[in-house]
């Protein structure tokens, strides 16, 4: 073959023999099957890939999830009516990863132009590329036309997924997907991942019993930059007591990536084991102990997600290798028994979370009380605080001078005056004037009708002047600026909004349903319309998200400032982010690999390390799918998944190949 050309344009070859009516014979054949595309010195579908050259998926895959670098930077919040303006921001879990992902695909192109330029290059045969191509492009569209270009190219504040972000993901994707080429390359990944898992998760046990190393004063240096030494002591992370947070910010996302791990470490566990004398003890005794911290991680990280999505795993493997878990029955009550052990150690964890889980299936409300979660400090996203009210706010709103309220389906109007703050008239629905009596607390009225009897009401001005206009409900001040346009909503940090009623669907009389997801999910759906098919940009989910639905996150027993930054959800996440269409790319790749790994897997599995990796990481996959649907994507995650899913896509190629079949 001369230089320049592709196998697959000239296959006359010395690797490949042709029957008489020309077509390629045997396991040759499946080979150049294989190959999509593939020039003249590319090496052989099964030929381990240089370690050099696998370096970017391992980095990708297993370290990227340990940076944590303190990192300050700069982005106008003044331009939102709900932050507090300051433009000097500071990250440590994401901004970081966000960058090291960024180096992994710098590194990756690099490798595949060198390839190029060797003529080594090469292209796997593949289904897959037609969804990863379309979900790209959507990402892409979605960054054009997005209103906020700066935020959706690099993503929101602490999260850093933005378009560059989700177009790397794909990149890497592909990389590892042609870079995996056989057992050398599995093992070289796996090996790498489980020292990162190891570290990870004594980081978790000193985390565990409130020994946390990132609150030592050497932990505190090893995650800051020399010049913030001097004042490292004033550094002091919001994570309770005994939380298991590791280096992925938000306890969510530990249990959310071990449902990755606990399955794949567990498979080769199992394999270990019924290999007998022919693996050495140790590595037996490693796989058990890595296996007891990740499921010890897991229950510290008192996530129910995890939870969901490990129950999901163990019965989705009972229904794919049913009768091989009975011949395995030594090494699985070994698992089991270490399972029961951690989670008899660790009880006062699970427990409680378990019973905060039912309880917010239920729509019951959780342990803290709703006055409480108002009276705390506003917080981004969390909605562990979640009560119950004993009226429901329907809505507020403000409209010309009036200021609407609907209490329990009754309405009442406040015609406001904003050359005259004392002249207030409220109005019933059927237009009635209501009368107003003082009270023993001057100027403070009350409203004489039993059913606004919770509403009194007060003038007042701010420090700058301003005439305010203020109405309590059973203590709680809902204060106004009159403005010459009208009523508006004075926010906790003096900036004024307009109100009005906020589109939900679903779990109307359950907005406590999974932490408060009920309520969260209950406004995303309605806002989903708008991005069926091109998204706001990747990552600009708070900037969309109804933060002036005061109302709600009153009914919902929030501290109404509470910013609402996530959905809790990844597959809604990532409609409202990159749109519709990028969502059924994503799903018709998973889908793909689930199928066809439940038919690969679902037959005779041997005692090889390709195929136990392999199912350990479909089993993985599934469960962190599953987990997806409370949990939401980010760069501390995201990176194993897809690593994962690579590796998972490249094995099933190895096992097609080798049964005498090409990939689909």
């Amino acid at each position: 073959m001369s230089k320049g050309k592709t196998d697959i344009s000239n296959l006359r070859d010395k690797k490949y023999e042709k029957t008489k009516d020309g077509n390629l014979k045997g396991e040759k054949a499946v080979q150049a099957n294989s190959y999509l595309f593939r020039m003249a010195y590319a090496p052989s579908i099964n030929e381990s890939t240089n370690i050099f050259q696998m370096i970017p998926a391992l980095f990708f895959t297993a370290i990227v999830i340990m940076i944590t670098r303190m990192a300050s930077y700069e982005r106008s919040m003044d331009q939102f009516f709900w932050s507090g303006g300051s433009s000097q921001l500071t990250d440590f879990f994401s901004y970081y990863k966000m960058v090291g992902i960024l180096v992994c695909v710098a590194l990756a192109f690099i490798l595949l132009l060198y390839r190029v330029f060797t003529q080594s290059f090469y292209i796997k045969r593949s289904n897959f590329y037609i969804p990863m191509i379309v979900y790209t492009a959507f990402v892409l569209l979605s960054q054009l036309s997005s209103d906020y270009k700066g935020i959706a190219l690099l993503g929101w504040n602490d999260r850093f997924e933005g378009t560059l972000t989700l177009v790397a993901y794909m990149v890497m994707l592909f990389f590892i997907i042609n870079v995996v080429n056989s057992e050398a390359n599995v093992r070289q990944l796996v090996y790498t991942l489980a020292g990162s898992s190891i570290l990870l998760s004594l980081l978790g046990l000193t985390q565990a019993f409130n020994h946390d190393f990132f609150r030592t004063s050497i932990g505190k240096k090893f995650i800051t930059p020399s010049w913030f030494w001097d004042r490292v002591d004033t550094l002091n992370f919001t994570f309770k007591n005994r939380e298991v947070y590791q280096t992925v910010y938000n306890i969510n996302y530990v249990s959310f990536y071990l449902t990755l791990l606990i399955p794949l470490f567990g498979l080769l566990f199992i394999r270990s084991f019924m290999r007998g004398k022919e693996e050495v003890l140790w590595k037996k005794i490693t796989l058990g102990a890595l296996f007891t911290l990740l499921v010890y991680n897991l229950i510290g990280s008192s996530s129910s997600g995890g939870f969901l999505g490990m129950g999901i795993v163990i019965l989705i493997a009972i229904i794919i290798l049913n009768k091989r878990i009975v011949q395995w029955r030594k090494p699985v009550a070994i698992l089991l028994l270490l399972t029961i052990i951690v989670a008899g150690m660790s009880y006062d964890r699970w427990i409680p979370e378990l019973n905060q889980a039912v309880r917010g299936v239920l729509g019951m409300p959780q342990q803290s009380t709703a006055d409480e979660s108002r009276k705390s400090s506003a917080n981004l996203g969390n909605t562990s605080d979640i009560g119950t009210k004993s009226f429901k706010i329907d809505y507020i709103e403000t409209e010309n001078d009036l200021i609407r309220f609907s209490i329990d389906g009754e309405v009442i109007e406040f015609l406001t005056n904003y050359k005259n703050p004392l002249e207030v008239y409220p109005y019933d629905s059927s237009g009635n004037l209501l009368p107003l009596a003082p009270t023993e607390t001057s100027p403070v009225y009350k409203v004489e009708d039993d059913r606004f009897e919770q509403f009194t009401l007060y003038p007042a001005k701010d420090e700058a002047g301003n005439r305010l206009f203020v109405i309590q409900t059973d203590g709680d001040d809902w204060p106004f600026m009159l403005t010459p346009d009208g009523p508006r909503y004075i926010t906790s940090y003096g900036k004024t909004v307009s109100l009005h009623k906020i589109p939900a669907i679903g779990w109307e009389n359950n907005q406590a349903f999974g932490s408060g997801r009920g309520y969260i999910w209950s406004r995303t759906i309605p806002m989903m319309q708008e991005t069926l098919f091109i998204g706001h940009g990747a990552d600009t989910y708070c900037i969309y998200f109804p933060q002036e639905d005061y109302a709600g996150k009153y009914n919902a027993g929030w501290n109404i400032n509470t910013i609402v930054d996530k959905p809790h959800n990844m597959f809604m996440g990532m409609v409202i982010g990159t749109g519709g269409i990028s969502l059924l790319a994503f799903l018709s790749l998973l889908l793909g690999y689930i199928i066809q790994s439940i038919r690969i897997y679902s037959k005779r599995l041997d005692y090889d390390f390709i195929a136990f990796c392999g199912v350990g990481i479909f089993l993985g996959i599934f469960g962190f799918i599953v987990s997806g649907l409370v949990n939401d994507s980010s760069v501390s995650v995201m990176p194993m998944f897809y690593g994962l899913l690579g590796t998972g896509i490249s094995i099933n190629m190895m096992i097609k190949n080798t049964n005498g079949s090409h990939p689909e």
